[in-house]
This record gives C-alpha cells, structure tokens and sequence, in this order.
C-alpha cells in the first residue's frame, strides 16, 4: 500500500498561489427533494427548517497541485477535457427563511455514511432523515447543518443494534484506478476477519481478488495481538468467489481469534477523494454560486469569522464536527492540507474532531479501507495510527521526521480553530495521550488555535457492549459537553468569546501514567493498551492511560456529575471474555462496575470503598452530583438549561 503523501510541488503551490495553471473543481449540484422538515414546527427566534437532499457532481483536475496529493487521481478515468468526475450526496437542514438564519455553518461529518450529530439534540443514537428531532438543540441554535459523502465503501454497521431505525446512508462514488492502457491495478491486501461467535466461515474481501488461483495467497491466525501469527495450510481455505473465503477454523483457537488473508487484489478505488469532496463543496457552498440553495442567505448581513478574509462569504463561521471515524477524518483532512480550498482560502473556521485519539484514517491510500482503524485485538496494525500525533509541529524522537496535524494549515495560513476532545476510551484504545505527548516523554504545548478537553471515564460507544464483553455498558452521557463545546466553537469562531481553557491531562503531573503502574482496585483488570506499531528496528512510542482513584474512577480532565459522585466505577474500556481472547480489550466498549452497598456486601478481592463509606450522611451524593453540575456550568462545559436538567435530577437522586 503506498502511503499519501506531500509532495514539493503541493507545497510550493500553496506558498505561491497561481504558481502552475490548474482549472477550479467544478459543481452541479442536483436537487431531489426540498421540503419541510420536523412537520414544519418552528424552532424559536429561527423559525422552521427545510430538508434539501441533492447529489453533487463534482468535477476535478488532476494537474491541480492542490490536488496532488490524492493517491491514484493520476490513474482515474478522464473527461474528454482532462477532468476527473465523481458524485457526492448531499443533505442541507437550513431554517426555511434566511433572515432569521444564524450565518453558522455546521459540517457533520457523516461516520460509514451515518449522521451522528443528532445525538446533540439528546434524542439519543437515532440516525433519521435527516437527524432526530430530540429536544430540538441544534435548530433552536439558527445552524444551517450540511451532510456530504466522503467515502464509498459505506455499508451498514454489523453491532447496528436491532431496532434502530436503519438510516439511509450518505456515499460518494469515486473512480476506480486504471493503469495508462487500461488494464486494472493490481496490489497485494491483508484483511483481518474476528468471528467472535462459534460458527462462522466466510471472510469477506474488501477488493477483488485477480483471480482464484493465488498460489502466494496465504491465511494465518493468531489468538491474541502480539503472538505468533500461525501459517495455516491451503487445504484451510478456499476462495468461493473473487469476494469471499471459506475458512476451516482450527479447534485449538477459540472464538475472539483473529484471522488475516493476504492476496492479491485489483480496482482500487481513488478513495482520497473524499478530502476533496469535502473540501470542494463545502467552498463552494460558502459563496453564492448559481444553483447554491444557500445563496439567498447574501441578502442579510454576516459579521466576519475571526481571522476570516473579507469577501462574499455567506456565513461568518463555518465549523466542521466530526466524532470516532469522522473525527480521524477531521484530523487527516488538516494533515493532508485540505483546508485550503483551490483558490487559497480556509474551508473551515472551526473543527471539533471528538473521540478521534492520536489517529488518523486509512483513506488516502491505494486499496484504502476507511472503515477500518486501529484498535488493541482488532486491525491493531491498519495505517493512520502513527506520527504525528499532535497538533504542535515536533521532531519526532522515534523517526526523526518533523511534523505537526498542523504543519501544512500553519504553512499557508488556514489553520481553523480546534477543539480536542476524547474520552477516557480513546488512552487506552486510540493513543490519546499522544495528543498531549507527540510521543515524546513529556508533555508538548498546544498551538494557540488548539484546545484539548478529556471527559474522565467516557466510553467510546456508550450504552453500547457484546455478549463476549466482561462487563455491561457504561452509559455515562457526556453529550451535554458536546453541546456546551459546539455553542463556545460557534461563539469563537464568529468573534464573540474566548472558549474555556484546556482540561488536557498532564504527564508532568501524573495525571497519565503507564498501564503497567495502574493498582487494580477489582479484578479483572485491564493490563494492555493499543500501542502504534513503530517502523522495524526503531524503540515504540510510549503510551500512558489515564491515572485512577481508589474508586476506579478516572482522576484527570472533565468531571461529569455520575464520575464526581458515582455510584460505581465508569470503566473507558472493557474486557474480552473467556472463549474470546480473554484479557484482551472488548472493541470499543466500556463498562461498568457497582460499588457494594456496604462492607459486609463488598466481594472478595473489591478494594473500593462502599457505598455507605462514600456517603456517610443523608444527602451526601446528592450534593456532590448537584455541586459537579454546578462546577461545569461555571467552568462553560454545560450549558444553563443542561446544568438545570442535571440539578432537577440530583434533587431526585435517592441516597445510597
């Protein structure tokens, strides 16, 4: 796989705009359906929405070197004029009446081709049409709100689960690459496949394979990341079409192993284009171009994006969010230099890349696979989890290479303005620590435009755990965060308030500290943590966690009100069990674990303190949840109608 990459030319182009001759993309956006959405209910101050659903055919010219960084748009088919042309779809939720829109665009980043910001507006997962309605947060703030497909291998996710609504998903159709004559690109894949159940054969392929007769294919499996992988034998597997591979699972490998076929594969697809997808559209919605839906928004006033250029631009701010896959892509779109648009201008005003960790994706690669990422037991060795890490340009000690996620914005000054933020999951799965460290043993300051917010003892996916987990979920809500962090990004950006320092934890300060030194307050505990795989022969970069208290609970960053005054440990990981790799990390799952009432209840070998010696008087949690909901409001990581929703349900919280 041939990593992407930042050639001189890309670089010399955008230090001197207009250095080569290259044609700006070109869009024609086709709208499908305008309606009203939400029943035409108004939302306030800003009256009611309408839903738009489009698709954009986008055009774009590979000799621009903006664009020369996209892996194989050399090897796409062409136009008759040279162009490359694809199709994105596109969603616009915009209030129905322009003079009473907030000129704030919002670009949710669609995660496997599926919203996620309608859980800010606390209607939960719900993924509809265009997001659930909930209590109506995000329409009552004037957002004008744009989804657009950036990937186009987007399927549903199998841990969907039963029940939910399945949402139509947001895709792009890229090219395939070709060679000059027109024969196929070939290449060999490695591709990972984890049954955790019992039965189960088949490995699906994410490419084609040449051909079914691959003497050099090859299929191992290992039980655990880091042991051995096992060569097992041709008679093992076989190819049932050019798509799938039946496997003959040995009995000596339970459930939770993991399997990798190696092949040779054909037709990549030029998936780097989902950068430009982004890049282009949303720059071309910014401005009042012929067919833009949005232009009527020029005929009332927009104050300035702090730092933004004078111009035709139809919002004051426009602010990118982005959470798990989407919040990697947020931090990939910057690396690459994608938040220069082709005419030298900053795409986004704002980003807000959210339980992302260290990461990046695996999207701007030949045989790209975005959907994939690296976690602890599964795909722990898929690109995008390496330098650089942060966001501040450093020399790296492991490679010697000097980078920053920030170095190109910084070059040709597009830099946006940036909220961090993780949970306690994305230390031990993503790297987060990372973030703070750059991988080196101390701590890296954060440039100006950057803040950092870690929510102690989140979970990567709450409410969500498997069967083969140790323990059920943790269900901490931290949305209210979120919500409090995108009105501060919409206030910064737009020039109307400072937002609120940094909650990064410190390795000075030991509030992260190695995994091997964590004293286990119950067992099982976690004792792995995924790492970055360093090039051969060079030491690892090192990995911290964050740093507990006697009660499990997680010690440094935000506080919400369950970790101030809990009533039982809020794990940011869980466990794989017995029959499933046990002792390696569950997914991405955390859990949860109750304190016992009182001493005579506590199991043997719980070192937490119980619930009567926390609370030793009436009312006891009660006030501490009611004075951490106070604290956050304070600090601005609530807003005052959360804070009062979280203050009415401490007044009903019983005592333990």
């Amino acid at each position: 796989m041939r990593k992407a990459g930042i050639g001189l030319l890309s670089l010399l182009a955008a230090a001197v705009p207009g250095a080569v001759q290259a044609r700006d993309s070109e869009i024609r956006l086709e709208i499908t359906a305008r309606d009203p959405a939400y029943a035409g209910r108004s939302f306030g101050e800003h009256g009611h929405y309408e839903r738009i659903l489009a698709v954009a055919h986008m055009r774009i010219d590979p000799k621009d070197p903006a664009n020369s960084a996209i892996v194989d748009l050399a090897l796409a088919p062409r136009a008759a004029d040279g162009m490359v042309e694809y199709d994105v779809d596109v969603v616009i939720l915009r209030p129905a009446e322009a003079a009473r829109a907030r000129r704030v665009m919002v670009y949710d980043v669609v995660n496997r081709g599926i919203s996620l910001i309608g859980m800010l507006n606390q209607g939960g997962f719900a993924m509809g049409d265009p997001i659930a309605e909930g209590d109506g947060f995000l329409m009552r703030q004037g957002y004008t709100i744009v989804w657009s497909g950036w990937q186009s291998d987007v399927a549903l996710p199998a841990m969907l689960p039963p029940g939910m609504p399945r949402p139509r998903l947001i895709a792009a159709r890229f090219p395939t690459a070709r060679q000059p004559d027109g024969a196929p690109v070939t290449g060999t894949v490695a591709t990972e496949t984890i049954f955790d159940a019992p039965t189960g054969d088949t490995m699906v392929l994410p490419y084609p394979a040449v051909g079914l007769d691959q003497p050099t294919a090859k299929l191992t499996v290992q039980q655990r990341t880091g042991e051995p992988r096992r060569l097992l034998a041709a008679a093992d597997w076989t190819f049932v079409d050019a798509r799938h591979v039946r496997i003959r699972r040995p009995a000596d490998m339970d459930a939770g192993a993991i399997y990798r076929f190696e092949y040779v594969a054909r037709d990549p697809v030029v998936m780097g284009l989902g950068f430009a997808a982004t890049r282009d559209l949303v720059a071309w919605l910014r401005r009042p171009h012929a067919g833009n839906p949005l232009a009527d928004m020029a005929g009332a006033p927009a104050a300035a994006a702090a730092g933004a250029e004078p111009g035709d631009s139809l919002f004051a701010a426009t602010i990118a969010i982005g959470g798990s896959q989407s919040g990697r892509y947020l931090r990939d779109f910057l690396w690459q230099g994608f938040n220069r648009d082709t005419s030298g201008r900053r795409v986004f005003d704002g980003m807000i890349p959210f339980i992302a960790g260290g990461r990046r994706t695996f999207t701007n690669f030949r045989f790209a696979e975005p959907g994939r990422f690296s976690r602890q037991h599964e795909d722990h060795d898929v690109p995008g989890f390496d330098f650089p890490f942060t966001y501040a340009t450093l020399t790296d000690p492991v490679t010697g290479s000097s980078d920053g996620i920030l170095a190109r914005c910084k070059a040709n000054g597009t830099c946006p303005r940036l909220f961090h933020v993780d949970t306690g999951a994305e230390f031990w799965q993503a790297g987060a620590s990372l973030v703070g460290t750059g991988g080196t043993g101390g701590d890296v300051a954060l440039p100006e435009e950057v803040r950092a917010y870690a929510i102690a003892g989140g979970a990567h996916a709450p409410t969500m755990t498997m069967p083969f987990c140790t323990y059920p979920a943790n269900a901490m809500n931290y949305v209210p965060v979120l919500r409090a962090l995108l009105v501060a990004m919409a206030d910064w950006t737009t020039g109307r308030a400072d937002p609120p320092p940094s909650r990064w934890p410190s390795l000075a300060a030991r509030e992260i500290v190695p995994v091997d030194s964590l004293v286990a307050p119950f067992e099982p505990w976690a004792r792995v943590v995924n790492l970055p795989i360093p090039p051969a022969g060079k030491p690892a970069w090192p990995v911290f966690v964050p740093a507990i208290g006697k009660d499990g609970n997680e010690l440094p960053g935000l506080r919400m009100p369950e970790i101030a005054a809990p009533g039982g440990t809020y794990l940011s990981w869980n466990l794989r069990k017995e029959g499933f790799a046990p002792g390696d990390l569950c997914m991405i799952f955390g859990g949860y674990v109750p304190f016992a009432r009182d001493a005579a209840a506590r199991a043997q070998g719980d070192r937490r303190p119980a619930l009567d010696e926390l609370y030793p008087s009436a009312g006891d949690r009660r006030q501490a949840y009611a004075a951490a909901a106070e604290q956050l409001a304070r600090d601005r990581f609530l807003l005052p109608g959360d804070a009062k929703a979280l203050l009415d349900l401490a007044a009903q919280r019983p005592d333990p």
